[in-house]
């Protein structure tokens, strides 16, 4: 039988999202610039916010089209399993009638 991986990606997807705001604080409180600098350092840093997000949902659809995938296999095989006639013998004669 296939085993299904568990998570979702949210964690993942948070915790960027988290580490990327806590380090541009951090950084603005420490190094200070002057204004058109750190705008720019401000606009680059959404910018890998922003692609650092879309990864991390590319992920998080791949990881649900897998998982989809491997239910629908294994709904296939208990399909079969269950579609399977059954062998001669008391049970099938008792289930048969």
């Amino acid at each position: 039988m296939r085993e299904i991986q568990h998570g979702s990606g949210k964690g993942m997807f948070w915790a960027a999202l988290i580490g990327a705001g806590v380090g541009a604080g951090v950084a603005l409180l420490y190094a200070p610039r002057a204004g058109k600098e750190t705008r720019e350092w401000l606009a680059e840093r959404g910018r890998r916010m922003k692609d650092t997000t879309l990864s991390t949902l590319e992920q998080g659809k791949d990881a649900a089209r897998r998982a989809a995938r491997e239910i629908g296999g294994a709904a296939e095989d208990t399909a079969k399993v269950v579609n399977r006639p059954l062998p001669n013998g008391p049970a099938s004669t008792i289930l048969n009638r």
